[in-house]
């Protein structure tokens, strides 16, 4: 595991303003990663100094009153720890649609107020998808085997993040088993091929 998310991504994550899908690719890595959690004190930790720095807000009407009458209350029990899901066998609930030849996709989260979705994409080794380009942002994270585009080579719990300036045909590579990726969009793919623009309106990317 090589491929982690930049430090804008991992900021905007600590601060809560990813859409929800890129949160939820950014937490599955972080399942995943021994390396982050430290970036991610850190992100957390500068956030709070601007937090510190800002300028102060008035209160609501009453807010004080209402927290002081909750210092009487017991205590609400503590949640009990929850793994979070980051294999293909947790994160795969759903059903496997067929896009084109050796590639299935998932969808788990349907396109929101935020324009993004979260899907689950699966394709055999060897086969690359229509090529693309994006209207908006994408976050990736590898569950299993590997794939390949003009930005490197990335393998299970690596990173990958694009914007409109990425235009890329992704591989999967030849590991003896299926790339399996948990994706993020916001906004639509920019098909190039006939093919990506006859599934498109399919399945709704």
């Amino acid at each position: 595991m090589t491929r982690h998310p930049s430090e804008a991504t991992l900021l905007a994550y600590a601060a809560g303003t990813l859409p929800v899908p890129h949160g939820i690719v950014v937490r599955t890595h972080l399942a995943l990663c021994g390396d982050c959690g430290g970036n991610l004190a850190l992100a957390t930790a500068l956030g709070g100094a601007v937090l510190e720095e800002m300028p102060p807000a008035e209160l609501a009407p009453g807010a004080l009153a209402r927290v002081l009458a909750r210092l009487d209350q017991p205590a609400p029990p503590a949640p009990a720890p929850r793994r979070v899901p980051s294999t293909v066998a947790e994160l795969a609930t759903g059903r496997w649609w067929w896009i084109a030849p050796g590639m299935r996709l998932m969808p788990l989260l349907k396109r929101g107020r935020d324009d993004a979705r979260l899907d689950l994409i699966r394709v055999a080794p060897g086969m690359a998808l229509p090529g693309h380009g994006h209207t908006g942002t994408e976050l990736t994270c590898v569950l299993q085997g590997a794939f390949g585009d003009a930005t490197g080579t990335y393998h299970a719990g690596d990173i990958a993040e694009g914007d409109e300036e990425l235009d890329h045909q992704p591989t999967a590579l030849a590991v003896g088993q299926d790339c399996i990726c948990l994706i993020a969009t916001t906004g639509r793919l920019r098909a190039h091929g006939w093919l990506a623009r006859l599934v498109q309106p399919l399945v709704g990317v």
